[in-house]
């Protein structure tokens, strides 16, 4: 019985240490997810904002189109 008792008082600390290493990890994969879907977000919105400003010159470039007095017209170099 004598020596039984540090062996189980080794595998108690061993299986504290154990926990306290996984609460670690946990808390890293959570910071890694968080940090994974602030990107995704970033790029989305960073997409949305491209898409509009490209809507925004093709718009531009037809109005321009629309209003030049040569429409078929081609420029030559000389």
């Amino acid at each position: 019985m004598i020596l039984q008792t540090p062996l189980i008082a080794q595998l108690v600390s061993d299986a504290e240490r154990l926990q306290h290493q996984y609460e670690f990890l946990s808390y890293g994969l959570t910071a890694a997810w968080v940090i994974l879907v602030v990107y995704v977000l970033m790029m989305v919105a960073r997409e949305r904002k491209l898409k509009r400003e490209i809507a925004s010159l093709r718009a531009m470039l037809e109005e321009k189109k629309g209003s030049s007095p040569n429409r078929g017209a081609t420029y030559d170099s000389p």
